[in-house]
């Protein structure tokens, strides 16, 4: 009797230890996602590298040269100086501190490797000097002097902290010194840097992020570690962008073909380029810059046939996930190709240890240096897509009074869910660049964006052009973006001013008269109006609008395309075989002969259509 009664004892105490432990993970990821303002950025211990091709590479941290000791002697020079009484002579000077000691040794006639030598009443030394450096690079170290993973930095243009790392991104361009810190500009923003923090150097000794054009696309090069490099698309080429030139940028949108020219331009304005070649029409990624309350016109098929592609035969998490991703788009008003561009890069296309063990596509919860162990756990991988569309980017990132918003775009350092989603300044950059390589469908330009321009402290969101404020953004304690980018629905007059009709980052009030970030969003309700003048047009889009719903699909258009083709048979065709897995919707339309599953006789049926032979 005792004994079953120490068993139950024991059963009970087992019970509240896990029903504990699940409530305090329960707990823990329902937090996650509105407030990890404690944890810092989302750091895994490798990245994505997108290869030039588009092929991607997988870099592990511990297999980075992180050597600086080169680049810190490139910031050095040595002086031999003969001193006598309280005057001192630079006599010559040396890039390296072995030629200056022998001519120090060669000067006093000995061998000796001793630093200073008095000669006659003459002293003779050796000065170790930071070079003076007019157009220069910084690089940036891998680890900050406090011992962080990422190094901070101040933003001039916002005054809030951020956060990047050498290990993703080495350089940036040298502005100067300004009150003990080092001014640099990287990923669209200007940065003040603990001097501990960097080393700068001579541009003209040192590897320099650059942009090219080749095959009708704009590529940029940067570099990371010591001196490992990549390439990756990021657009469509511009016309005022010429084949077998090198561009130089900071920001992405003004280009030079002088490094000392942009540092000038840089130096003297942190808003104005007069003398960039695109000086009045300034380049942004379309991916990169628009807002997630949009839709892909990529259907499921098209998501896993890029999966396929990426990973072959490999086992991955991300297979089959292309409905979940359309399905969450449509639910909580987030861009399904923007999600499967993030959830590429950071989960390794699904084969990440945290995607494998975890279910975790997006590196939730995987911080600074603990990040394996940090990162949240999901059901199925499908919950991960849900979570992060719903939780992270609607009623996250995309609420205008969370103190991580900076916009509703992937982004750069400047604005944008990379600001404190990543301390890969090239984050937005490389989850953007998917649809580059594949250009499917007529999904590229789809949107007009607009930028709302400088920043916006106490700035105003109106129900209807110059009718009730729906919403100030930067009041108070909330945050300030800058250049914020918007999707431009419609052009309205009225009482000879024009407005814009925007679509909202964060979801409205059914009234409209208040944002409800908690609200499920509606395409339809959740609009604005800002003053024309307030917005410059950078990307002229063929048709902003947006519906509530679902893709519509016809009679044997699987792919939900709005033609019969291909894609279609093979759809049903690998369905048959067990590669694809049909969504509801897909199966209804797919199954052409009415006998309620999908077989060969639906996809001849589809052939033939094709063929002409018959209609559907």
């Amino acid at each position: 009797m005792r004994k079953k009664i120490c068993q139950l004892c024991m059963l009970v105490i087992s019970l509240t230890l896990v029903i504990g432990l699940v409530i305090n993970v329960s707990n823990q990821n329902s937090v996650e996602a509105k407030d990890s303002s404690s944890k810092g950025p989302e750091v895994t211990d490798y990245f994505t590298v997108i290869n030039e091709d588009g092929s991607t590479s997988i870099v592990d941290f511990d297999d980075i040269e992180n050597d600086n000791s080169e680049i810190i002697e490139q910031s050095k020079e040595y002086n031999l100086v003969a001193k006598t009484g309280d005057d001192k002579e630079v006599i010559a000077t040396y890039e390296n501190e072995e030629e200056a000691q022998e001519a120090l040794d060669n000067k006093v006639k000995t061998k000796s490797k001793l630093r200073a030598r008095t000669f006659s009443v003459t002293t003779y030394a050796v000065e170790e000097n930071t070079k003076a450096i007019e157009y220069g690079v910084v690089y940036l170290n891998s680890k900050g002097h406090d011992g962080n993973s990422y190094l901070t930095y101040k933003n001039v243009l916002t005054g809030y902290d951020g956060y990047t790392t050498g290990s993703y991104a080495k350089d940036a361009a040298y502005i100067g010194t300004v009150n003990g810190k080092i001014r640099a500009k990287q990923a669209g923003t200007v940065m003040d840097f603990d001097a501990r923090d960097v080393t700068v150097v001579d541009y003209q000794s040192a590897n320099i992020s650059h942009y090219y054009v080749e095959g009708g696309y704009l590529y940029h090069k940067y570099f990371y570690g010591s001196e490992s490099s990549s390439a990756q698309r990021v657009g469509k080429k511009p016309s005022y962008l010429n084949e077998g030139t090198k561009y130089y940028s900071y920001d992405g949108h003004y280009f030079y073909t002088s490094y000392p020219t942009m540092i000038k331009d840089y130096q003297n304005s942190n808003t104005s380029y007069p003398n960039a070649v695109n000086k009045s029409n300034p380049f942004y990624n379309y991916y990169q810059f628009l807002s997630h309350r949009s839709k892909t016109t990529l259907t499921p098929y098209n998501l896993d046939t890029i999966t396929n592609d990426k990973v072959g035969s490999s086992s991955s998490k991300m297979k089959n996930m292309g409905q979940y991703y359309i399905e969450n788009q449509n639910t909580y008003g987030t861009n399904a190709l923007l999600m499967y561009g993030v959830s590429g890069n950071e989960s390794a296309w699904g084969t990440s240890a945290i995607a494998r063990d975890k279910n975790n596509l997006f590196g939730h919860g995987a911080v600074d240096n603990n990040p394996y162990y940090g990162a949240n756990g999901y059901e199925n991988p499908q919950t991960s897509i849900k979570y992060h569309a719903e939780k992270f980017i609607s009623n996250g990132y995309l609420d205008n009074e969370d103190w991580r918003y900076n916009g509703g775009h992937l982004g750069d350092k400047l604005s944008g869910i990379n600001v404190r989603y990543a301390s890969d300044p090239y984050w937005g950059e490389k989850a953007a660049s998917v649809n580059y390589y594949y250009n499917y469908g007529n999904d590229y330009n789809k949107y007009t964006i607009g930028i709302i321009n400088g920043q916006q402290k106490s700035y105003k969101l109106y129900k209807e052009p110059g009718s009730t404020v729906t919403h100030t953004l930067g009041s108070g304690s909330s945050p300030r973006t800058y250049n914020l980018p918007v999707i431009v629905l419609d052009t309205v007059t009225v009482s000879g001013e024009k407005w814009y009709k925007i679509q909202s980052d964060t979801a409205l009030n059914e009234s409209r008269t208040d944002t409800d970030w908690d609200n499920q969003y509606k395409f339809s309700r959740d609009y604005l109006y800002v003053p024309a003048s307030d917005v410059t047009i950078v990307v002229n889009g063929y048709d902003s609008s947006t519906s509530d719903g679902s893709t519509s699909y016809a009679r044997g258009d699987v792919n939900g395309n709005g033609k019969i083709d291909a894609a279609d048979y093979l759809m049903v065709m690998d369905t048959i075989l067990g590669k694809y897995s049909m969504n509801a919707t897909q199966k209804s339309v797919g199954d052409v002969n009415s006998n309620g599953k999908i077989d060969a006789a639906d996809y001849l049926m589809i052939m033939d259509c094709i063929l002409g032979k018959i209609k559907l």
